[in-house]
């Protein structure tokens, strides 16, 4: 199977990110050479006229695509389950290896095949896909983490943790916050935060876990 290639513009604070990202899928190379932890395997990296050239294996859908071609109809419960247990499978080899993803979301997780069969659902009343193959894969594992909260905004919108929109630092719960917000959009088929604001956003997180712990509230600014 050809492998795929991922091209970074020729753009310094691009070329700065990839360079970050080869390290950290060097790494995963490095601690996991066969293959084990569902994380997406880098082949070889090169400079082609400044642009840096990522070659990684070749795979199928995002989990939002085969989503999404499904007209948004759920994946069935057996699916989710094996799907939660191999996400968690990579995020705690990353974690083990001081690695935070900071920015999963359905996009980012990839079927290594999605052919799928057609089952009628009769609650909804038309076809719905199934996956043959579950075995997920990141796209990439970009930062690294550890004890230490680092600072900045991560995250895509729908999937960021509240103490990243309260400005407190990051550092690998960011991921499971995530994990959780991509199993209910899974089990839904909607986002569970649809919103682009902070306030906003937070007010949904109370609304749906409670009151935010006020040692966090009286942390930020």
């Amino acid at each position: 199977m050809p492998p795929s290639l991922k091209i970074i513009k020729n753009m310094e604070k691009y070329r700065q990110a990839a360079k970050l990202e080869i390290n950290v899928l060097e790494k995963i190379n490095e601690k996991d050479p066969h293959n084990k932890h569902q994380c997406v395997q880098m082949l070889d990296w090169f400079d082609y006229h400044g642009h840096v050239c990522i070659s990684m294996e070749l795979l199928a859908l995002s989990t939002f695509d085969f989503l999404k071609e499904n007209n948004f109809l759920p994946y069935c419960m057996d699916h989710i389950r094996q799907m939660a247990y191999q996400i968690c499978l990579a995020v705690n080899f990353l974690h083990i290896n001081k690695l935070t993803h900071t920015d999963l979301k359905p996009e980012n997780i990839l079927f290594v095949n999605s052919d799928y069969t057609i089952t009628y659902n009769a609650e909804k009343v038309r076809g719905r896909g199934r996956a043959s193959f579950i075995t997920l894969f990141f796209t990439y594992a970009k930062v690294q983490g550890g004890r230490i909260l680092s600072q900045g905004t991560v995250s895509t919108r729908h999937y960021r943790a509240p103490e990243v929109i309260l400005e407190l630092g990051w550092s690998h719960p960011c991921d499971v916050w995530s994990i959780g917000c991509i199993l209910f959009e899974y089990y839904e088929g909607f986002t569970l935060y649809q919103t682009h604001d902070n306030q906003e956003h937070l007010a949904m997180m109370e609304r749906v876990r409670g009151p935010l712990p006020s040692t966090m509230i009286c942390k930020t600014r």
